[in-house]
């Protein structure tokens, strides 16, 4: 007798980048989801380059080179080798990945993170780097980042220099949102604050669906409160702030209560 598969039913609104989106789905499909694609935000480069070229000239005088993201990782290594440099060269700094998916893009390029914090938020990462008083920090990040990994670092006496290694720009139309909400999503996943700004944002073009109607399952808890100033209410938080996690915050609301589901 075959299982019944862990999602089996359930409608899933994806609104994270759609090279990142695909993967999801198909890791969602093979439970028994069924993904709907909303990309609503969009990863281009900055709109200045000059900014991020200079930190890419001045990279190996940096005590810690720290990547918040997949994304942070891509957008400095192309640049790095656009410029005629070999990655392994970076190995000379020590690099520091928020996270296994933010170190995994790394090892995409040969490197390797000397430092991922036990926790994967930005707060965590601060406390953990040990002795940063008289180091130098750069930060390659969006350039919609939160502060406070720059703040926590600065107080803790490191010289931190932040730069835009990429922008968040909203995607997504009328058109696309119209599809995707018929018929209406179980549950909608946030992967980032900016992809939670962007959702509500496309949805004040269908004063018939609102934020409150979207249960939302999130990647963790800066994202959740997000999601809850917006109006979205929260159906899970993933204990791990991964995709993985993610997932299993899903599997977990949706077997818990799948009768919260929407109608249609």
């Amino acid at each position: 007798m075959s299982r019944t598969p862990p999602l089996q039913g359930c409608r899933v609104l994806i609104t994270r980048p759609r090279p990142a989106a695909e993967g999801l789905a198909a890791q969602l499909a093979a439970l028994g989801a069924i993904p709907v694609l909303l990309p609503a935000i969009e990863i281009r480069p900055p709109e200045d380059p000059r900014p991020l070229e200079e930190a890419v000239r001045q990279a190996l005088t940096f005590d810690w080179i720290l990547f918040t993201s997949a994304n942070g990782v891509h957008a400095f290594l192309e640049r790095w080798i656009a410029a005629g440099r070999s990655p392994v060269e970076l190995a000379r700094v020590r690099l520091g990945a928020i996270g296994p998916a933010t170190a995994r893009a790394l090892q995409r390029y040969g490197l390797q993170a000397a430092y991922q914090p036990a926790v994967y938020l930005s707060e965590a990462m601060a406390e953990g780097l040990g002795e940063v008083a008289g180091r130098r920090v750069l930060l390659p990040r969006a350039d919609i980042a939160r502060r406070e990994l720059a703040e926590r670092l600065r107080a803790r006496g490191a010289e931190v220099v932040e730069v835009a290694a990429y922008r968040v720009a909203a995607a997504g139309d009328a058109e696309a949102l119209r599809t995707a909400l018929n018929p209406r999503p179980h549950r909608v996943t946030f992967t980032s604050p900016s992809t939670v700004r962007a959702l509500a944002g496309l949805l004040e073009q269908r004063e018939e669906i609102r934020p409150a109607d979207l249960p939302a399952v999130c990647i963790g808890p800066v994202t959740a409160a997000e999601a809850v100033a917006l109006g979205f209410p929260i159906a899970a938080v993933a204990r791990e702030h991964t995709q993985e996690g993610l997932i299993r915050a899903l599997i977990e609301s949706w077997g818990r209560n799948p009768s919260s589901s929407p109608e249609g």
